[in-house]
């Protein structure tokens, strides 16, 4: 992998970290530091700093911040669960976020720009500047495109309109948060997501998946940092 002293690691909920400890085992140090608990592991010479942003973009923003700020991280890995918007994703199929529509940015009501798209960009995506984790060619992951917006999105129509309109494979609540804050500091990310609800399901199906999907993303992460 790439050299990196260290990686910030953001997740949403306290499900979706679970996984985390149980994998890399008790951590060698915490902080309690502006409200944010930080927990700290040394995995292959690399210090792994991880916090709970809690859910959505402007939380996600904002841990993605603090650890830049408070630990100077050379990079920041997002993972977590996210809903399937097309027919084939299921259950615990995990992958990496290739670019992002950040559709809950909407100044389409000046008919200059549609919803998405920001005034300084060619098109409706944007994408890690850099991984912060090298993905080996020959690991056949799935590249997946990203609807970011502050909203769950239920089953059935709500999913398939989003796949409509935005091409996307997926949708959650953090990831353009953490691409924009990484972009403007110039620190490469990586986002690693696996689906808990397929493009018919919506929150049963994402409690009933949370956290193994969870853990699918950490054993990749895991994969990527040997």
């Amino acid at each position: 992998m790439k050299t990196k002293e260290s990686i910030g690691i953001i997740v949403a909920s306290n499900k979706e970290i679970l996984p985390f400890f149980h994998l890399f085992g008790k951590p060698i140090d915490n902080y309690d530091i502006f409200g944010y608990q930080t927990y700290l592991w040394k995995e292959c010479d690399i210090e792994l700093y991880l916090v709970k942003s809690g859910y959505g973009e402007i939380a996600a923003a904002a841990a993605t911040q603090f650890l830049i700020t408070n630990f100077g991280v050379a990079g920041i890995i997002n993972y977590g669960v996210v809903g399937g918007l097309r027919d084939g994703l299921t259950a615990g199929q995990v992958g990496i976020v290739s670019k992002v529509v950040h559709y809950g940015f909407d100044l389409s009501g000046g008919g200059k720009y549609p919803v998405g798209r920001y005034p300084n960009q060619d098109d409706l995506y944007i994408s890690p500047k850099e991984e912060a984790l090298e993905i080996p060619f020959d690991l056949e992951l799935p590249e997946f495109v990203c609807a970011s917006a502050d909203k769950f999105v239920y089953g059935g129509e709500p999913k398939r309109r989003l796949r409509e309109d935005f091409g996307a494979d997926i949708c959650e609540m953090e990831a353009a948060g953490v691409i924009l804050t990484c972009n403007k500091n110039g620190i490469p990310c990586t986002l690693i997501k696996a689906i808990s609800d397929g493009v018919d399901e919506d929150e049963e199906a994402f409690e009933n998946n949370v956290s193994e999907a969870s853990k699918r993303c950490v054993e990749l992460i895991q994969k990527l940092l040997l």
